[in-house]
């Protein structure tokens, strides 16, 4: 997908390099940013979803104890949680000392045959637009925010590669807006989406090397290249509200003040980006779609079809009887000290799972996925969602 002739003019995001060089910006001062998880300019279109998540899993004969973690899904400007528990009831709920998840912890001892650990609640989520004009972004790169810059085990900012890459992409002089939305725009013009070749840990260096891979690899590549530039990001993952064979999905977040965190989902971009591509519609509209896609993907935006479980990557583990996941996309899973490969039921070539999710979702209207061309279609022929906007 070559969308560099679309990088100037979309909303003012991307106007070129500006005359402040990223050198510059990071030597900004230390003033400490409100570290609020979002604070968009929008916020309309609430959807109740009723949730219902079955795990099966049959430990091998002679395991001891099966160990096993749930996040649990909590309220932001985004998603209010109404109702949650879980059957049983886990061992513990603690909270992980980096990022303030809450883990869920399940232990079963000397476990005989399958064990089912369902999950359900209702959430509401709202539609979030946080409308980025570049002129309002500051100029600086926030210095007060290591945990969001630092390497680790997948998003390996350190990497020379990385930072070559990085650079080369921004080009000289670049300021610091503008070298976000390089990133992103590039990340999506180099990658191709597939379930076959993916990482399913977020790794950049699977990203780097092999140019495919699903949202984990998209993100985790686009984080690792921003933090080469000490520019604050992180993996956010949660649940894809819609009719799926895997709800696991994660989006990017970038630290841009005075707007918060604000969320960029490379991977859906790219998705349809592609499908528009290869549809048969009009050159025409498929440029007027386009435009629409790329403009709403740069301005800051998160659908009511998708709420968030977690934050960060290599999160702690407690009680601390295993190593720290890469991620956890719905679950972590181990018998003993194995641990259980994350499935991946939207991979043709996976025919053995670790174990199964049994997904099911009510929502309490009809909803479109906006990461389906007919969602786009419509808006760009003048179809719009009902729905009055909320502050």
């Amino acid at each position: 997908m070559n969308i560099s002739r679309h990088f100037l003019g979309f909303a003012g995001v991307v106007a070129g390099t500006a005359a402040l060089g990223l050198a510059a910006a990071l030597a900004s001062d230390g003033a400490s940013p409100r570290v609020e998880p979002f604070r968009p300019v929008r916020k309309v279109n609430p959807v109740t979803y009723t949730v219902r998540a079955l795990y099966v899993f049959t430990p091998p004969q002679g395991t001891q104890f099966v160990h096993f973690w749930l996040v649990k899904p909590h309220n932001d400007a985004g998603q209010q949680v109404l109702t949650f528990h879980t059957r049983p009831e886990p061992t513990r709920e603690v909270t992980d000392p980096a990022f303030g998840n809450r883990l869920l912890y399940f232990r079963f001892p000397e476990p005989d045959g399958a064990i089912t650990v369902e999950y359900l609640f209702r959430v509401r989520a709202w539609e979030l637009f946080w409308d980025l004009d570049q002129k309002q972004i500051s100029q600086k790169i926030p210095t007060t925010l290591p945990l969001w810059t630092r390497s680790e085990k997948t998003i390996v900012a350190d990497d020379p590669r990385i930072r070559s890459l990085a650079a080369e992409i921004i080009g000289r002089n670049a300021d610091f807006p503008t070298a976000v939305f390089r990133i992103l725009l590039d990340v999506i013009e180099r990658m191709d989406y597939s379930h076959e070749n993916c990482s399913l840990i977020a790794s950049a260096l699977h990203a780097l090397e092999k140019r495919e891979g699903h949202c984990s690899d998209y993100h985790g590549f686009s984080c690792a290249l921003l933090r080469s530039l000490q520019i604050p990001s992180r993996l956010t993952y949660g649940f894809k509200l819609m009719s799926r064979r895997s709800p696991s999905h994660c989006m990017l977040e970038v630290y841009l003040p005075p707007y918060g965190w604000v969320p960029f989902d490379l991977a859906e971009t790219d998705k349809v980006l592609t499908k528009l591509e290869e549809s048969p519609l009009p050159a025409g509209e498929k440029e007027r779609i386009r435009t629409a896609i790329l403009s709403r993907f740069l301005s800051g935006w998160r659908p009511n079809v998708w709420i968030r479980h977690s934050i960060g990557t290599d999160i702690p583990i407690q009680p601390a009887v295993i190593s720290n996941p890469p991620v956890i996309r719905t679950a972590y899973l181990a018998y003993d000290d194995r641990v259980v490969p994350d499935p991946d039921p939207a991979n043709p070539n996976a025919l053995t799972l670790g174990w199964q999710l049994v997904w099911n979702v009510h929502p309490d209207r009809t909803v479109m996925n906006p990461w389906e061309l007919p969602y786009w279609i419509k808006e760009t022929r003048g179809g719009k969602y009902d729905g009055t906007a909320e502050h």
